[in-house]
């Protein structure tokens, strides 16, 4: 078998390598809205609480948990009323005693886990957003400024970040002095299973 040319004309290298990868267009226009996107994209509002427990404000969440303090450096798990979700709570360490630095919300995988108790019937975000909402409905509140983090055929993870004071019309950053604001999340067959909202720690 003769693997050599039959014609005799010269191919020309550089003509195939010329040649536009498939979906390369596309995947560079994507990639320019996206960025784009980043530049003019303003989270106006973020979450900061949670069923009346505000970030870092200690007297907050002594009431509504009702508990005297909680220590830093410690995550703490709280049921709602009925038991079928988990609020987690993180102080960070050197943070007053509970001050709230990241809130975690979940559905309740076991009914024995360690974890207090609450009269909070179902936990849900000063901006209204609880588990078993649509996507659709939790980005309507939130707005477009989010990015795709995890996605496969039956979950989604999506994420919102203040990076600067300016990133966001609350000011957030400033009035907190804390770095970065972070907000994901997790959608399963399009109905939200679980979120997390917080400042990372310095």
């Amino acid at each position: 078998m003769n693997c050599s040319y039959s014609d005799d004309k010269p191919v020309d290298i550089n003509k195939i390598n010329s040649q536009p990868e498939p979906d390369k267009d596309l995947q560079e226009k994507y990639e320019a809205e996206q960025k784009v996107k980043k530049l003019t994209c303003i989270f106006d509002n973020p979450d900061t609480s949670v069923s009346g427990i505000s970030l870092r404000f200690a007297e907050s969440a002594r009431k509504v948990l009702d508990v005297r303090r909680l220590n830093s450096d410690t995550t703490y798990l709280f049921y709602s009323a009925g038991r079928n979700e988990i609020l987690s709570v993180k102080v960070h360490p050197g943070d007053g005693y509970s001050q709230v630095s990241i809130f975690q919300v979940k559905y309740a995988e076991s009914p024995k886990l360690k974890a207090s108790s609450s009269r909070i019937k179902q936990f849900t975000t000063e901006k209204g957003i609880r588990l078993g909402l649509i996507k659709r409905d939790v980005i309507a509140k939130l707005g477009n400024c989010y990015s795709i983090i995890d996605s496969t055929d039956n979950r989604l993870m999506v994420e919102y970040r203040l990076k600067y004071p300016e990133d966001s019309k609350t000011k957030l950053l400033e009035r907190q002095s804390m770095p970065i604001y972070y907000a994901t999340y997790k959608f399963q067959g399009d109905r939200l299973i679980e979120f997390e909202f917080g400042f990372e720690y310095p």
